[in-house]
């Protein structure tokens, strides 16, 4: 009764093999966030004027519309400039809105302490992270949910899911109720939400550590394509997890010397595709893709222009393409020298079989390349322009 209640049917066949690993630190976290959510929320009341003669209703209410206007705000910029974003890199996404969470929780601790400009701007603030909180945490969870469902069962495990984090929240409710009975003294406070706080992340942190995607983004297919150039061997998708960076990653490439030449991306506007110092740019050209290499102070440019009809090993190859021409780069800024571009291409055409093949074997999903893509994507269509005689 309780693994109907609370597992997906047919677990563990119906899920990822992570499923199980993740859930048991998303639990966990979901445990310590309660308590610390009750220790804020008293905090939060005695901010509000409860138990102060001297605060009004007129301001109490004042302050809620100030903090539910400015959420709302941030909400739609938020959602805007990084909605697309959060399904390529639904890890890093679903640490960070914990992190939004947990900062939000030690503003509304404070702000009994502070004067009343200060308490509005540290409780408004406050409301403004938690409802970026709930923007990234729920795209990412959603990008982690299809990643789990293996049997279409992704409504299915979202309801179990919620089942669960119900359970572990009315655990949480009872602990939570005794902490707050009997933890009041500032200090003591301060301290308790300090070690719950750094414990909710560090279970969260691993929580997202044990996820093994097996498609490919930007930093999974630099990891993977780093090392088949340096051993020749293809990483599956549990090991690249291992190496995979969840709070910071850079799309500057270094070539075989260590030094960093390049910085590799996709063009996402039409400037950044015609608008080029010609004279100085050099181009690779793919059947479905070319590369724009810019030589910049620092390190050179390199941008990825997809064509129309571009498939998901085109975008996988585009990338790689982009690594091989990084390689063999000499150094970076003014002195940046990528090969002809045939050549790139011959050494691409080598290898292209084995390694596509061998990542297959490994357990990489090749069917799907959007994790690519942070932007609105963006494709060329060529056409023949005819000109009137004259």
């Amino acid at each position: 009764m309780l693994s109907d209640s609370f597992m997906p049917v047919g677990f563990p066949h119906s899920v990822s093999d992570d499923y199980l690993a993740y859930q048991t630190y998303d639990s966990l976290q979901a445990f310590f966030s309660t308590i610390t959510a009750l220790l804020a929320n008293r905090a939060l009341l005695v901010g509000l004027g409860v138990g102060d003669a001297n605060s009004s209703a007129t301001f109490a209410m004042l302050l809620t519309i100030f903090k539910d206007g400015l959420s709302r705000v941030a909400t739609i910029v938020f959602a805007n400039r990084f909605g697309l974003r959060i399904e390529p890199d639904a890890k890093r996404y679903r640490f960070l809105a914990d992190v939004l969470n947990d900062t939000a929780f030690f503003l509304e601790l404070y702000s009994p302490f502070l004067g009343p400009l200060a308490k509005t701007l540290a409780l408004s603030v406050g409301e403004a992270l938690r409802a970026l909180c709930g923007v990234a945490a729920g795209a990412s969870k959603a990008a982690l949910s299809v990643h789990f469902a293996k049997h279409d069962n992704l409504a299915e495990l979202n309801t179990k899911e919620a089942s669960q984090e119900t359970a572990v929240g009315l655990v949480g409710l009872l602990v939570g109720s005794v902490v707050v009975k009997y933890v009041e003294e500032p200090w003591t406070v301060v301290y308790l939400m300090t070690f719950l706080v750094f414990t909710h992340l560090l279970v969260n942190y691993l929580g997202i550590c044990s996820v093994v995607m097996d498609t490919l983004n930007r930093q999974r297919a630099t990891i993977v394509f780093d090392e088949y150039f340096k051993t020749g061997n293809v990483l599956s998708p549990r090991e690249a997890a291992k190496r995979e960076n969840i709070l910071f990653y850079s799309n500057v490439l270094r070539n075989p010397h260590g030094r960093a030449v390049a910085r590799l991306s996709f063009a996402t506007n039409y400037k950044q595709v015609f608008m080029v110092d010609s004279a100085k740019m050099l181009s690779v050209d793919g059947d479905r893709f070319s590369l724009l290499v810019v030589p910049k102070s620092g390190t050179a440019a390199i941008s990825i222009v997809l064509y129309e009809g571009a498939h998901a090993e085109d975008i996988i190859l585009a990338w790689y393409t982009g690594m091989v021409a990084v390689y063999d780069m000499d150094s970076g800024g003014g002195n940046a020298r990528a090969t002809l571009p045939a050549d790139v291409l011959r050494k691409v055409a080598a290898k292209k079989e084995e390694l596509f093949r061998g990542m297959e074997r490994v357990g990489w999903d090749l069917t799907r390349a959007q994790d690519f893509e942070t932007s609105a994507p963006m494709r060329v269509r060529f056409h023949a322009a005819s000109k009137k005689d004259e």
